[in-house]
């Protein structure tokens, strides 16, 4: 066996996902194999496995740390298990890896809910951080062509909350229970040229956001209403963004 083989068989082992067979496709000979099957159950193996999986645990709860204060014990402690039992938890680039895990769990909450409002913001805000540093509003120039295209900003988002945001966040201070979800939605938009990055929007700004499910043309845009001014607010502010280079 070559000493990668081995120490490739040895690491994978350390973070091996269930379901998985950690030793498929290296170059092992029976007692080699035998020696990878017996060191599992030895204190040192056992150890160093339970410092490696308590890290993963902590770096992805750290990621999404407010949505996993708003769930009750058991849920966040199924959510992390599951998450590292599947192979995650070990990405380079942290940010990736805190995206990925808010990803898992709004797949997992109830829609809609307080706890799915609070995992979208946090997502969100995520986003934003990603692209705030980089961002600099487009020129509106482009949106005097008609077949000029637009999209949703890549570094924004529509958050919609039933309750009061402050109300939210005021409950788990105090851990106080969660107000009854309302009947009348709160949105905010989120994004990285907003102003505090965060903007209440107009109903026509928000059924700009609703059109750009799917990448609009200009004329498809201005054909259903929406004005030029609305959509050059919202470009300023990354909440939409140009899905054509040549705009």
């Amino acid at each position: 066996m070559a000493l990668v083989d081995f120490q490739i068989g040895l690491a994978r082992l350390v973070g091996a996902q269930q379901g998985t067979d950690p030793l498929d496709g290296l170059n092992l000979d029976p007692r080699e194999s035998q020696y990878l099957e017996a060191v599992q159950t030895t204190s040192g193996f056992l150890f160093s496995r339970s410092i490696q999986r308590s890290w993963c645990i902590g770096r992805a709860a750290k990621g999404a740390h407010l949505t996993l204060s708003f769930l009750p014990e058991n849920q966040r402690q199924q959510l992390l298990d599951e998450w590292i039992d599947s192979g995650a938890g070990n990405q380079s680039f942290f940010e990736a890896e805190a995206g990925s895990f808010l990803e898992f769990i709004s797949r997992r909450l109830i829609n809609p809910s307080h706890e799915l409002s609070i995992c979208q913001l946090e997502q969100t805000t995520l986003r934003v951080g990603e692209g705030k540093d980089n961002f600099v509003p487009p020129e509106a120039a482009a949106l005097d062509y008609p077949h000029c295209r637009l999209s949703r900003g890549r570094y924004a988002g529509l958050v919609e909350f039933y309750a009061e945001p402050h109300r939210l966040l005021e409950s788990l201070q105090k851990h106080e229970p969660l107000p009854p979800l309302s009947s009348e939605v709160t949105a905010i938009f989120l994004g990285p040229g907003v102003p505090q990055f965060c903007h209440t929007p107009s109903s026509d700004e928000a059924a700009v956001w609703d059109a750009l499910q799917v990448p609009q043309s200009l004329g498809v845009l201005h054909s259903k209403g929406h004005e030029r001014d609305t959509l050059k607010r919202l470009l300023n502010f990354g909440i939409i963004e140009y899905s054509d280079q040549i705009c």
